[in-house]
């Protein structure tokens, strides 16, 4: 459920402008009774230079409900109902009172909205819970109901190409970030130890050395005193991450081999680091 903190204080505008930054209404692909209750929950249209996406977004809306409300509202009042929300009817209290042209939010569709159901009306129904059906043919009456009244229609041509520029932005994006990943390279440094003093170093580099795979270069290597005479290889590799997925497989599959090799003992990896 999608929540925004008082839509009549700029924390709340933001809120609402960085929600709608990568959507098109409140919640869905169509404009629904989400649209409405922030709608009808907004004083005024917000600042376009502030809030971008959604004085777009707004002024979408606001257009919607001058299309399917196109008679011109004369003012009315309902005796016991709450008073409207300042800024979309436009009416003062009272019993006869009529909206004067300087109300906050005095548009033909506002003014629709007041001459049907109040804006408080509205957005009561916008926000209310269904309650559970009683039977299974209520359900089918209520779907029938929700189809025949339809305030919103599908997307307008300008949305919906706005919509496929977004897609086309974020696909390419995807395929960027995909491109650099095959490009992203590896610096490996390995301890190789012998099994002992006899062992031939020259062929254990040469073992080492012989392990061939794409995506994998063996670097510069030396030869470290360990201790009684032994030492060890440290060599050096850089490999394609997206080509070699695990130096460890290679390590154990294809250098130490379960303890088969003659000249490898076993195989530190001591530094591995991002190019």
């Amino acid at each position: 459920m999608v929540s925004f903190p008082t839509l009549s204080k700029p924390e709340g505008l933001k809120a609402l402008d960085e929600h709608l930054l990568t959507r098109s209404y409140i919640t869905g692909y169509q404009a629904s009774r989400d649209d409405l209750s922030v709608w009808s929950a907004i004083d005024k249209a917000p600042s376009a230079s502030d809030y971008p996406h959604a004085s777009r977004w707004y002024s979408h809306i606001d257009a919607l409900l001058k299309k399917d409300f196109p008679g011109k509202a004369q003012g009315v009042s309902v005796a016991g109902s709450s008073a409207p929300a300042a800024g979309h009817t436009g009416s003062s209290a009272g019993p006869s009172a009529s909206a004067p042209s300087s109300a906050p939010k005095a548009t033909e569709a506002t003014k629709a909205v007041a001459a049907a159901p109040t804006t408080a009306a509205v957005q009561e129904v916008a926000t209310k819970p269904t309650a559970p059906a009683a039977a299974a043919d209520d359900d089918d009456d209520d779907d029938d109901d929700d189809d025949d009244i339809d305030l919103f229609g599908e997307m307008t041509p300008e949305e919906k190409k706005a919509k496929e520029e977004k897609d086309a932005l974020i696909a390419a994006a995807k395929k960027r970030g995909a491109e650099k990943a095959k490009l992203t390279k590896s610096l490996i440094i390995m301890d190789v130890k012998p099994w002992d003093d006899t062992t031939d170093m020259a062929a254990l580099e040469a073992e080492v050395r012989g392990v061939k795979k794409d995506g994998l270069l063996w670097g510069t290597s030396k030869l470290v005193p360990v201790g009684f005479g032994i030492k060890k290889l440290q060599i050096t590799c850089v490999i394609e991450d997206s080509k070699v997925e695990s130096m460890d497989e290679i390590i154990e599959d294809q250098l130490v081999r379960d303890g088969e090799s003659e000249t490898i003992q076993s195989v530190d990896i001591q530094a591995f680091n991002k190019l």
